[in-house]
């Protein structure tokens, strides 16, 4: 009776292991994807600078300001307060990405 009873407060309330509080955080995978589109945004944002309208220079500045963002609280060490802005930060960009590309596409097709 007393081991039944031990297994089930084992069940209900398992013990907590105890984590060493020097524990290096586990390593971000590469991001390859990331990086590739990145590199491609960033690439025509220059190449096509002199053929974009303002709305789309805006579109893919935000883009990449949302892109960057993403990946620097990905692979570097921020506080909780500023991983917290950049990613307030991102969203915004994202958000904005998002209204100049339906901008784009309104005034390319029904205006």
């Amino acid at each position: 009776m007393a081991r039944q009873s031990k297994k089930i407060a084992k069940k209900i309330q398992p013990k907590k292991k105890t984590e060493p509080e020097n524990k290096k955080p586990e390593k971000v995978g590469k991001d390859y994807l990331l990086i590739i589109v990145l590199s491609l945004t960033l690439v025509f944002l220059l190449v096509g600078w002199e053929n974009f309208t303002a709305v789309n220079r805006a579109l893919y500045l935000a883009l990449l300001v949302s892109l960057s963002t993403t990946y620097a609280r990905r692979h570097y060490k921020f506080t909780d307060v500023q991983d917290l802005w950049l990613e307030r930060a991102g969203y915004a960009a994202m958000i904005l990405a998002i209204v100049f590309f339906a901008l784009v596409v309104y005034q390319q097709y029904f205006a």
